[in-house]
């Protein structure tokens, strides 16, 4: 079917119905009024940009696996520690 200068919404469904999908496509792009020099932006639609990342989070996040989340570090323990230290101190030491 050619594009008529202002196709319908029904004429678009149809095409859809039909199971045209570029020619719904040029329909509704001849209906928005973009022409052949719009069609370039109109298929580049669903494409996504990469995400920016100029360095890795830390140096050994580039040894991980995909998927695998790094280790934390020891230092939390030792803060568990030494609150657990000072609570028994608090109750035990009067």
């Amino acid at each position: 079917m050619p594009a008529s200068a202002n196709p319908s919404p029904a004429e678009i469904v149809a095409a859809l119905q039909r199971g045209g999908i570029v020619e719904a496509l040029k329909l509704v792009l001849a209906a928005k009024g973009i022409g052949s020099s719009g069609a370039n932006v109109a298929g580049q639609v669903g494409t996504r940009p990469k995400p920016f990342r100029s360095t890795p989070l830390s140096s050994k996040a580039t040894d991980l696996s995909p998927g695998e989340v790094p280790r934390s570090s020891g230092d939390i323990w030792l803060l568990f520690v030494i609150a657990a230290l000072c609570i028994a101190y608090h109750f035990f030491a009067r």
